[in-house]
């Protein structure tokens, strides 16, 4: 339990955060108040949505960055979020208990070390394994992919001995909602961080893709990038940024899954990877936009099927989903542009 102040003030950042990320949590209210306990029930599940939808934007607009620019779909972001999952973890040990920094300074100087790996594994991937495949009529890219996130995972599993890390939980604090009987609401101050964070970053990204001068070159590259070259786009440059760019975004989910969880393991990115790509095919894939609503969909689907039916079946459920997805809207829910030319 908390003081009422507290309790408001938390309440307070949930609103903001749930406004920000256009997730059906906007109608918790300010303070904690008694509520049906049907009612309190479901408010924590939307909050429970909240952070996976969270963890699953995050990394799907990575693989709608490089699909949309290349047209070809890379596999190996799953692996590269447990790579910065890993240098999360060893960072935070480091800096917290090695160099005996406080909280908030040990998790900054963490997240910047991980995003920062991260960024220069995308880069270094693109120059030695992708660039001598962009332009090739077949899947080449995808094949390569698949033997990136391979040669990762082993790396990790080599260099670990197939052990998982674990990081004692921070932020955990509780901080009540609402009150029912029996069941009470309750977030937690990691909980608000990665919400409002994930929220952040991905308007950030959005209004840089769409306003600033990177953004158009990348929209010039991906409807024909041989024209955008004629016109004097860098367009080798470009790839490079949205790799690195990519590959940033999905090392911050890989850092939020550390921090939160507590836990990383060497196999985790398939299945992290294969949600956050049907997050983007269902959203409409080449859309940042898309791609996020595709996350909030796929978050919201696996929380309430877990919250109100068989627990067994909710993978069931998520893959009929995207199935279906396909059969009647293969463009996704965000209708995007079909590209000109896939030449870079």
């Amino acid at each position: 339990m908390c003081k009422s102040g507290s309790a408001r003030r938390a309440a307070g950042v949930l609103a903001t955060a749930a406004m920000i990320a256009g997730l059906p949590v906007a109608a918790i209210a300010a303070e904690a108040a008694a509520v049906p306990r049907d009612v309190a029930y479901f408010l924590q599940q939307c909050l429970n949505a909240a952070v996976v939808a969270a963890f699953y934007a995050l990394l799907a607009v990575a693989y709608a960055l490089v699909y949309g620019l290349t047209g070809r779909i890379m596999l190996a972001f799953g692996d590269f979020a447990t790579f910065a999952a890993y240098v999360a973890a060893i960072s935070m040990l480091v800096v917290f208990e090695v160099a005996q920094l406080g909280l908030a300074p040990a998790l900054a100087t963490a997240l910047v070390i991980t995003v920062s790996a991260a960024a220069a594994l995308g880069i270094a991937s693109q120059s030695l394994v992708f660039r001598p495949l962009f332009g090739r009529a077949s899947q080449a890219m995808l094949v390569a992919s698949i033997g990136v996130a391979i040669v990762i995972q082993e790396v990790i599993r080599m260099a670990t001995g197939g052990r998982e890390l674990w990081l004692q939980p921070v932020l955990a604090e509780a901080f009540l909602l609402v009150n029912s009987d029996g069941f009470s609401v309750q977030i937690t101050a990691m909980q608000v961080a990665i919400i409002v964070g994930a929220s952040l970053l991905s308007t950030l990204l959005v209004t840089v893709m769409r306003r600033s001068e990177f953004g158009r070159r990348w929209r010039a590259c991906s409807e024909d990038g041989g024209l955008a070259g004629l016109c004097g786009v860098n367009v080798p440059a470009v790839v490079a940024a949205t790799f690195a760019l990519s590959s940033a975004y999905a090392g911050v989910a890989g850092f939020t899954v550390a921090v939160y969880y507590g836990n990383v393991s060497f196999y985790m990115g398939l299945v992290l990877g294969l949600k956050a790509l049907f997050a983007a095919i269902i959203g409409g894939f080449g859309s940042i936009g898309g791609a996020i609503a595709g996350a909030i969909v796929l978050a919201t689907l696996e929380t309430m099927w877990s919250a109100y039916f068989s627990i067994e079946y909710r993978d069931v459920a998520v893959f009929g989903l995207f199935i279906l997805v396909l059969i009647l809207r293969p463009q996704g829910l965000v209708t995007v542009a079909a590209r000109r030319d896939h030449r870079m």
